[in-house]
């Protein structure tokens, strides 16, 4: 992924293809930005009209665009090699079959739905790949140097990139639901493998847990978030540990997510890059 970002780096330091002529003077005010766009709303007056230039089309195919579509294809050549290299991982399957969970998601999407059942109840966890961004940055291999008395430069710390933590933070949800009852929804997160409850919700249905339309959000909003979990006596903080632990959220879990986060990115990765290549092809 680097490659591709000095690549793109470098063709962007050419400086902008196209370079938009100034706002036609009068009758235009009321400037609004958003994402460093400047955008203005006309006043009431006579039209202005512009001819097209012919050689903005021509010029659209620009060398900028050939060199990006080449190294486009560089780095889906790269990917497909090391994906076909690694295969598909064995963890996948072997955390379904000892759990129960199935896995849906497609590609494009980067949710992820995993399901089970518990005997009579409905056991869903919902995350996505977003949460490989509270990964942290690469560490740089770094000496850190004082000087002595005698002024001479001594080694005092040195830290490698080795040494940054592979793990990261993961927000995820649980609902648990069985016939005639409630159903229980929890905001969790978990980090180098302990699992922290932040809310314990008890909602209408599964509908509302699982189903993400704005009601059911603004639903899930409105409800009684439940109490500080660390401020629960000893004991019913032990037995909900046990009752999560017997339904696979665990540890284990949230370690398969993580692993699970990695490959699927991955995976989108180079349908992102498929689809770059086609639009700048087109």
């Amino acid at each position: 992924m680097n490659r591709i970002a000095r690549n793109i780096a470098a063709i962007a330091a050419r400086g902008p293809a196209i370079r938009f002529a100034s706002a036609a003077p009068a009758r235009a005010s009321a400037c609004l930005w958003s994402h460093g766009v400047r955008l203005v709303a006309a006043q009431p007056g006579p039209a202005l009209v512009r001819a097209l230039s012919t050689t903005m089309a021509a010029r659209a195919n620009s060398s900028g665009d050939s060199d990006l579509s080449h190294t486009l294809t560089e780095e889906i050549e790269y990917e497909t090699n090391q994906a076909a290299e690694e295969g598909e991982p064995e963890f996948i399957q072997a955390f379904m079959d000892k759990t129960g969970f199935k896995i849906k998601t497609k590609p494009g999407d980067q949710g992820v739905v995993m399901t089970k059942q518990f005997g009579n109840e409905s056991i869903t966890v919902m995350f996505d790949l977003s949460q490989i961004l509270n990964a942290e940055d690469p560490v740089a291999d770094i000496s850190v140097y004082r000087e002595n008395e005698a002024g001479e430069a001594v080694k005092e710390a040195e830290q490698n990139s080795d040494d940054a933590p592979e793990d990261f933070p993961i927000y995820f949800t649980v609902s648990i639901s069985k016939p005639g009852a409630p159903t229980l929804f929890l905001e969790v997160e978990a980090e180098e493998g302990d699992i922290g409850v932040e809310h314990m919700r008890f909602l209408p249905s599964e509908e509302v847990a699982t189903v993400n339309t704005s009601e059911n959000q603004w639903a899930r909003s409105r409800a009684y978030c439940g109490p500080v979990f660390g401020q629960l006596s000893d004991d019913l903080k032990e037995n909900i540990d046990v009752f999560l632990s017997e339904r696979s959220i665990d540890t284990a879990l949230t370690l398969f997510m993580q692993d699970y986060i990695e490959y699927k990115e991955q995976r989108e990765y180079l349908n992102w890059l498929k689809n770059f290549k086609a639009l700048v092809e087109a």
